[in-house]
């Protein structure tokens, strides 16, 4: 017969047994249950932690994917905006040859007094054309000297004013 966790008596006791009190099963049930749910803690913490680790490192690595792709986005950008900025200066190159070209037909000789003649009216003077008009020889001399003349009476005014305040 085997015996676990009620005594059996034989007998007239047999119909109600009594339970044996063992403080030493109870303890160390309540220790094993104890150490079963700090266990289970640690292992739901140590997951917890796992979980926070992995979501901070996706979390870093969308961050870093983000800015990576904004950059790469403005190098585009700036690529576009050089490759456009460059036919520009084609075009302005071409224009430019093609203005220097048309001022050197235009800028001929032959060019200019023909257009002269017949746009403007404008004719080769002649003797008969002319016209003289003579200036005396100490015309503009005079007029340097009467400058001089005019800023030295200045000078000796102010120098009069001056010398009358002190």
């Amino acid at each position: 017969m085997i015996v676990k966790e009620y005594d059996y008596v034989k007998g007239n006791n047999a119909i109600s047994p009594h339970r044996k009190s063992n403080e030493k099963d109870k303890k160390k049930y309540e220790e094993l249950k104890r150490s079963k749910r700090d266990r289970n803690k640690r292992k739901l913490e140590e997951q917890k932690g796992v979980r926070k680790a992995a979501v901070q490192i996706a979390c870093v690595i969308f961050f870093v994917g983000m800015v990576t792709i904004s950059r790469d986005v403005k190098v585009y950008n700036m690529q576009k905006e050089v490759g456009n900025i460059d036919s520009q200066i084609k075009n302005l190159n071409d224009e430019n040859e093609a203005l220097r070209v048309e001022l050197l037909k235009v800028g001929t000789l032959d060019n200019i007094k023909t257009q002269a003649e017949q746009r403007l009216g404008m004719f080769v003077p002649t003797k008969d054309n002319r016209i003289q008009i003579e200036i005396p020889k100490g015309y503009l001399e005079d007029k340097d000297k009467k400058k001089t003349e005019d800023k030295t009476n200045q000078e000796t005014l102010f120098s009069k004013l001056m010398d009358a305040l002190k």
